[in-house]
């Protein structure tokens, strides 16, 4: 079998014999009169017309010998048979063919069409040319290829080979314009806001950051399809806008997520969260029939009947039937113990973070379609109190098949409630939370000019994903890749080191040594990623035993006289960017991230008692930076 560089070879002399024998082989125009879906659906006319017409496309398979050649073209609308004959095309054009002319290449055809004795719609050529001579083969076993990183990275060849996948792009299209046609049927103006923000809001993610150039300023990509733009048209006076746009957030993959997707928002003045949720279950309704053709979907292991009633379901009342337990009356501690009894992994140092954990248990079991209300206030802080009870909100979520797919809310007005709870954010973001929201004075002095009563959605292609049931990458027409070379770059870290240095000042006990090792250790593994970190996952015994293989990075521990010297090694690490990780006293007093944020926003930097920080990166640079420290 030849290569793929021999193949390419080959294929470039007969590209240069195009050129020799005056044939443009990527031609600015095609004399293509129908398109091949066309040519089949009008085929009886076009047989009886006797009439020549040109089709064109990719050739997609050759079949024949000596004077006869079947071939199969693909224009994208359909596939149809070409037949070329020595005798009907001459000599000259069929040799020529068969010199210059592979599978893959794009060319036109002009001929008449006729039915072949096996049954076959055909056009006979008469007359052919090249529209785009193809280097590179189209692969032969494309249908059971098993590597999904090869599939998204040449998606193109997935969607000409996989007609699943090719389906996912015409009804994602679909859907997006059933959700644009049903918000302009009921008076909602689609309306445009930046993607580049000086300050980013609508929501708790890390942002992406960039720079303007011609303004010298460093900016955000936007996390929320301009949802504070959206509430100060509110306030220009125009009661119903929508936006269908992509947001960024720098945040971790899963089944479920990415960092830029398409989201839909809209704002509704003189409204509230009850009037939105009627109104976006008839938008769900609308848009999965326009789409799908139906409103019933298998999703998750879940029947889900999208045409059935959708009940409202209580936030406090569901975690009680589920669990036995009232959030409202029970002790973190009691709630704690359910969790465990549940077997339920969570990471939670508030009462918060323990009921939402409780929740998202419950949810799981939830098919659908139901509509979430009375979310308790401790969960959703920066939603708007209900006014019969301030302990709850004014906020509902879509329960589908055991996750929450859209929501919304009655919008905060207040503008000085608005600012003392952006005050709050800004406090834990200035602390190290990345997630929390930025102080925004603008939308608080839009507020303070007064904005109607106002009600808002938001939901993203995960709905139109969940409704495919599919992976939400796998609906993505490009998922974002890593480029080709990252794995040259992981080789090149094969020569990279781990050093954690311990402050030797600190006068930790053994214990506190080891825990401070473990935990940057840990913390360094979660930002740098296992791809980087791993030559394999496993290795494997002589009586077949799997083995989990460790990190192909050397680690050492070394030791500083002083927090001083530690702080100031810190300080250069940073300064040469290298991967660093940090551990302070209060992260071995205390498992609580809450009290840790609030202690360290109440000391200076020189004021914080670092017990060891760890630094990874070039082996050469590493180990210039800590040549004077100590081994443990």
């Amino acid at each position: 079998m030849s290569s793929i560089d021999e193949i390419r070879d080959v294929r470039i002399k007969k590209l240069e014999l195009l050129k020799k024998r005056g044939h443009e082989a990527y031609p600015a125009d095609s004399k293509r009169e129908i398109s091949l879906k066309d040519a089949v659906d009008d085929f009886e006319n076009l047989e009886k017309s006797r009439e020549e017409k040109w089709i064109a496309g990719r050739v997609m398979s050759i079949r024949g010998q000596g004077a006869i050649i079947f071939i199969t073209l693909n224009d994208g609308t359909g596939t149809f048979q070409g037949l070329l004959k020595k005798d009907v095309l001459g000599d000259e054009k069929f040799d020529f063919w068969n010199e210059v002319v592979d599978i893959g290449d794009f060319v036109e055809i002009q001929g008449t069409f006729f039915t072949t004795k096996r049954g076959e719609k055909t056009l006979e050529a008469r007359d052919w040319r090249m529209l785009s001579k193809s280097l590179r083969p189209l692969p032969e076993k494309w249908h059971g290829l098993v590597d999904v990183e090869e599939r998204f990275r040449k998606r193109y060849l997935d969607i000409l080979f996989n007609p699943e996948v090719k389906e996912i792009v015409e009804k994602k299209a679909i859907f997006w314009n059933a959700v644009r046609e049903f918000h302009l049927k009921h008076g909602f103006l689609e309306v445009e806001t930046p993607v580049l923000e000086n300050t980013t809001g609508g929501a708790d993610a890390t942002p992406f950051k960039t720079h303007h150039n011609a303004l010298d300023l460093d900016v955000y990509l936007r996390i929320s399809a301009g949802e504070l733009w959206q509430k100060k048209l509110m306030a220009a006076g125009i009661p119903k806008t929508f936006e269908i746009g992509r947001i960024f957030r720098n945040e971790g993959m899963s089944p479920e997520h990415l960092q830029d997707y398409t989201q839909c928002e809209a704002y509704w003045a003189y409204a509230n969260y009850k009037d939105m949720y009627k109104f976006l279950q008839e938008c769900y309704q609308y848009v999965a029939e326009k789409t799908f053709g139906t409103l019933k979907f298998k999703i998750n292991n879940f029947d889900v009947d999208l045409g059935k009633e959708w009940p409202l379901i209580d936030y406090t009342e569901e975690i009680e039937k589920q669990t036995k337990i009232n959030i409202e009356k029970a002790s973190e501690k009691e709630i704690e113990s359910k969790l465990k009894e549940l077997g339920v992994e969570y990471e939670a140092d508030n009462k918060a973070r323990l009921i939402d954990s409780l929740w998202k248990y419950c949810r799981k079991n939830i098919g659908g379609p139901a509509i979430l209300i009375n979310e308790p206030k401790i969960t959703s802080p920066l939603s708007k109190s209900s006014p019969l009870n301030p302990n709850f909100t004014e906020r509902f979520h879509f329960i589908i098949a055991g996750s929450e797919v859209g929501q919304g809310y009655s919008e905060l007005n207040d503008p000085i409630d608005q600012y003392e709870r952006f005050d709050s954010q800004e406090k834990l973001r200035k602390a190290g939370d990345t997630e929390a929201q930025m102080m925004d004075n603008d939308f608080v002095e839009m507020l303070e000019h007064g904005m109607p009563p106002t009600t808002g959605h938001g939901f993203s292609e995960r709905l139109f994903s969940f409704l495919m049931n599919k992976p939400i990458r796998d609906t993505q027409i490009f998922p974002f890749m890593k480029p080709k070379d990252a794995e040259k770059k992981t080789e090149n870290k094969k020569g990279m080191i781990v050093v954690a240095v311990l402050n030797k000042e600190a006068k930790m006990e053994p214990w506190q040594e080891l825990n401070t090792v473990a935990h940057l250790n840990a913390a360094f593994g979660a930002r740098v990623g296992r791809g980087d970190l791993f030559y394999r996952d496993t290795i494997t015994s002589k009586d077949n035993h799997k083995i989990k293989l460790n990190i192909k990075n050397a680690i050492m521990i070394k030791t500083a006289p002083s927090g001083k010297v530690l702080r100031e090694l810190l300080e250069k690490a940073k300064k040469a960017e290298l991967e660093v990780d940090e551990f302070i006293r209060e992260m071995v007093e205390t498992t609580s991230d809450k009290k840790i944020i609030e202690i360290t926003a109440s000391k200076n930097f020189d004021e914080i008692e670092h017990l060891g920080i760890l630094i990874y990166g070039p082996k050469n640079i590493v180990e210039d930076l800590t040549s004077d420290f100590k081994l443990y």
